[in-house]
């Protein structure tokens, strides 16, 4: 009613910052762009073209993504990924 801010800002940081990747994450550049496609619900083909690469290169990264979050399918790696704020 006075104009202030409808929450404090120490809730306000902890809102945004709850929005913000971990950058911590053990992904390289390429493999978080790549699993966020994944994510998106795009296909190897498809983010290959998007991103101008070989299919065989997707599969690399989709690889190196599962060893690294120790996960077995796409499934667990989008999980694990947003649970762990990586994407």
């Amino acid at each position: 009613m006075e104009g202030g801010a409808p929450t404090s800002t120490n809730i306000a940081r902890m809102v945004v910052s709850s929005f913000q990747k971990n950058h911590n994450s053990p992904l390289t550049a390429r493999e978080t762009e790549v699993l966020e496609l994944l994510a998106q619900g795009k296909s190897y083909s498809t983010i290959a073209q998007e991103l101008y690469v070989d299919k065989e290169t997707i599969r690399t990264h989709i690889k190196n993504i599962y060893w690294k979050l120790e996960v077995h399918s796409k499934a667990e790696a989008i999980e694990k990924a947003k649970k762990e704020r990586f994407i």
